[in-house]
């Protein structure tokens, strides 16, 4: 099954990029792909200076996904709108735009967003 996420908030704000992880980790484990596009504040989840101490580390928690076979697209004007620049973003995330989330969308079996 191919399984696209978008997801529209930053770390450590809303439950959605957990909730996401945990999902994308289940369904890479059971040989599923996996896109996850991140928009508007979402790109914050990317960041690769994400330095948590008590809290679980987002930033990390992406490289896995990436390692895992994840692939990671990211809004690059919804990011430069948030002053990242590429060299802040974490290496393996894909820039792009919307075209990048249509095409993704228009090649999969479930979409799933996750917002406000």
């Amino acid at each position: 099954m191919r399984l696209k996420f978008m997801v529209r908030t930053g770390p450590y704000s809303y439950q959605n990029i957990d909730t996401v992880y945990q999902l994308a980790k289940r369904a890479l484990k059971r040989g599923h792909e996996v896109f996850i596009f991140l928009y508007e504040d979402g790109t914050l989840n990317a960041d690769a200076d994400i330095k948590s101490l008590e809290e679980r580390n987002i930033a990390e928690r992406i490289r896995e996904l990436l390692e895992m076979g994840a692939r990671i697209g990211i809004c690059g004007t919804c990011a430069k709108f948030r002053g990242q620049t590429k060299k802040d973003v974490l290496e393996g995330v894909k820039y792009g735009g919307l075209a990048l989330l249509v095409k993704e969308m228009l090649q999969c079996d479930r979409f799933l967003s996750f917002g406000y």
